[in-house]
């Protein structure tokens, strides 16, 4: 058999599907089997129970290895003669692959969950049911990503053995995979929150209800990803199987995906953040508002990434289905999604201070308002990342929709893109020394303006991004 470009991207997908779900299940089943053996130590009795548990975070590897299978049979490569397989239907396998792998990590924040309710049922008989509906509650992500790559597959004719489908259409694919991909990592940050609204509520029963509320507030970013990869399915003709999309729009949509899929990982800041509102809630009921509002805060960047891939979407034609775009806003459109993607990681800092907020307001609540403002520190790096996507955009003329650059200039803003987004991965750090920093104000007031300091002196490595990310644009001639 000849093996051709296009079965070696299936291949990959498959690989990636299986391989990526695989990975996320075997963590969350191992966090899940250390906290049962745990219990046994305590509870012999607890075997059964624990299995149960363990259980939940192993249906991310089924998902994958069914998403696997069904490439590797509509390809041929799995029971039948292997035939040829266009380079467009391998990069659709691939953008299947990548929705329904990457959203399969979510076993890991599930495997988090779960470990607590067993923890939890060791303590309380009473308290597996309501354990085990946390438990579940991260699932819904990769539940998204199957979705996702079960659309993918069907409509671009890989189930229905149809492999009559565009390069621009396999493209489009691989966008909508990363954008419900790596938004559904989003999971981790909640499987955070269930955690400790598991063992908030094993204590305090009647806390189950805002214990809810507050485990539902990273699944925002899930969705938006899931938004995303339709909007990019629908408009640019998959789901209709009537492809107006170019080469060009389908960079397009690879960068709206890398923007939205990314950015959706400040769920991880968002779950840390709503868990210690959880605790606080737990302890003192009129916490709940205050802490809301401090787990509102880094969604920010998810809010980010969903504007910028919008504005990608809409200003390359993909929207309005009048791709005029260019190879080269296609391009730059990936750098304007790994710019704000990457630098909407920021979150995670901001997380970590905003949890540290919410712990020291609940019990002093004349420290609400020093301790967001420590909580905004590091929200900078986030800005930078958008303010670098907006430039790329406006100045390479995709806002305008009047693109007057070339290829391998689209092609250099992505380096713009990755200078000022991994840089904005500073903020965890700002964010550590920002949470001491409100713990040292709440001990003594008197340290605020010094502890700010501290807390800004990690920004510098920001800038640093900032800065370079600006002089590839001006060295590549952009500005001019």
């Amino acid at each position: 058999m000849v093996i051709g470009i296009g079965t070696v991207l299936a291949v990959t997908g498959a690989g990636l599907a299986v391989g990526l779900a695989a990975v996320g299940s075997g963590i969350g089943v191992g966090i899940v089997g250390a906290a049962g053996a745990a219990a046994l130590a305590a509870r012999p009795e607890k075997f059964g129970t624990s299995l149960v548990f363990q259980a939940v975070p192993q249906t991310q590897g089924i998902y994958g290895l069914l998403v696997a299978v069904l490439i590797l049979l509509s390809t041929g490569l799995l029971g039948g003669e292997g035939g040829e397989v266009s380079f467009a239907m391998g990069l659709a396998a691939v953008g299947a692959g990548l929705a329904v792998g990457l959203a399969g990590l979510s076993a890991i924040g599930q495997g988090i969950a779960a470990a607590a309710g067993v923890s939890a049922s060791v303590q309380e008989e009473r308290s597996v049911g309501r354990s085990l509906v946390f438990s579940v509650i991260p699932e819904t992500q990769a539940i998204y990503g199957l979705l996702a790559a079960v659309l993918i597959l069907s409509f671009t004719g890989l189930l229905a053995g149809d492999l009559a489908v565009s390069d621009a259409a396999g493209l489009a694919a691989i966008g909508a995979g990363a954008a419900v991909g790596f938004a559904g990592l989003s999971a981790v940050g909640q499987g955070i929150t269930a955690g400790s609204g598991i063992t908030a509520s094993a204590r305090r029963p009647e806390a189950f209800g805002k214990s809810l509320v507050f485990s539902v507030v990273p699944e925002t970013q899930a969705i938006y990803g899931l938004l995303a990869a339709i909007l990019i399915m629908a408009f640019t003709g998959i789901l209709t199987q009537d492809v107006t999309a170019t080469i060009a729009s389908g960079f397009a949509a690879i960068g709206a995906g890398l923007a939205v899929g990314l950015a959706g990982l400040s769920a991880i800041g968002q779950g840390i953040t709503a868990a210690a509102g959880v605790s606080a809630t737990a302890e003192k009921d009129e916490a709940f508002g205050k802490s809301l509002v401090f787990s509102v805060v880094p969604e920010t960047q998810a809010i980010y990434g969903l504007l910028t891939a919008i504005l990608i979407m809409a200003f390359t034609g993909i929207l309005t289905r009048d791709v005029t775009a260019t190879i080269a806003a296609g391009f730059a459109a990936v750098g304007a999604g790994f710019a704000v993607g990457l630098a909407g990681l920021s979150a995670i800092g901001q997380g970590i201070t905003a949890a540290e907020g919410v712990s020291v307001t609940a019990e002093d609540d004349e420290m609400f308002g020093r301790s967001l403002v420590f909580s905004v520190v590091p929200e900078t790096q986030a800005i930078y990342g958008l303010l670098v996507a907006v430039l790329i955009m406006a100045f390479t003329g995709i806002l305008t929709q009047d693109v007057t650059v070339t290829a391998l200039v689209g092609l250099a803003t992505i380096a713009s893109g990755l200078a000022v987004g991994f840089a904005g991965l500073s903020a965890i750090g700002q964010g550590i020394t920002a949470a001491a920093g409100i713990q040292a104000t709440a001990r003594s007031g008197a340290a605020l303006g010094r502890s700010l300091i501290f807390a800004v002196i990690a920004e510098t490595f920001a800038i640093f991004g900032l800065l370079v990310a600006i002089l590839i644009l001006f060295g590549i001639g952009i500005f001019g």
